[in-house]
């Protein structure tokens, strides 16, 4: 009995360890394809350095690391890559302001807001977790970060503020999709994500 017992216990730790290694693979190479994504991005829009205005000195690793405990939080892995390789900001890319990082904003330490916020047909979001990737564009409106969000590596969420009516919209999974984004429509994101009008953008 005590054999069939031993037995059973091995066949079943081993089973997880498969399983666990399996889901390692997964996660190992959705980041490969991550960073291979990024990394394409990152060249392509370097390679349009004439399109740019006034893009801000690349940062080190101390540099970041020095900025992330002033903020009280660790930076997306992908933003951190833009930061070291593009720069920390920037005046335009593109079309698209991007705040200096050394500058940094959460939304309602500037603009008078609810606790809460709707990130509309989702949920509310509390307006002191919303930290700026740009606080203000041509509409009024900024992008942030959704940092009450648990992920991976801190690879928040993004959602446009409308300044009219004080709610979030268009949420982009982080900050590649977001930097795709960018890069596919060379101008402001929000236009190139609000095609039916929803915001009334001029």
């Amino acid at each position: 009995m005590k054999n069939l017992y031993f037995l059973l216990f091995t066949t079943i730790l081993l089973s997880s360890c498969r399983v666990s290694n399996n889901e390692k693979k997964k996660t190992s190479t959705t980041n490969t394809h991550t960073n291979n994504e990024l990394t394409s991005i990152i060249n392509a829009i370097k390679q349009d350095a004439s399109k740019h205005l006034n893009i801000e000195k690349k940062l080190t690793d101390d540099e970041v690391s020095s900025i992330e405990k002033k903020i009280g939080k660790s930076l997306p892995e992908t933003y951190k890559y833009f930061l070291k390789t593009i720069g920390a900001g920037a005046e335009l890319i593109y079309y698209q302001p991007i705040d200096d990082i050394r500058r940094y904003s959460y939304l309602s330490s500037y603009r008078e807001l609810n606790q809460k916020i709707e990130l509309v047909n989702e949920k509310y979001v509390p307006s002191n977790s919303l930290l700026c990737l740009m606080s203000e564009d041509s509409n009024g409106g900024s992008w942030v970060w959704l940092t009450s969000e648990k992920k991976e590596n801190n690879e928040w969420s993004l959602a446009y503020f409308d300044i009219k009516d004080q709610k979030l919209y268009f949420k982009v999974t982080n900050f590649t999709e977001w930097l795709k984004l960018l890069y596919s429509s060379k101008g402001e994101v929000i236009r190139e994500l609000d095609k039916n009008h929803i915001l009334g953008l001029g």
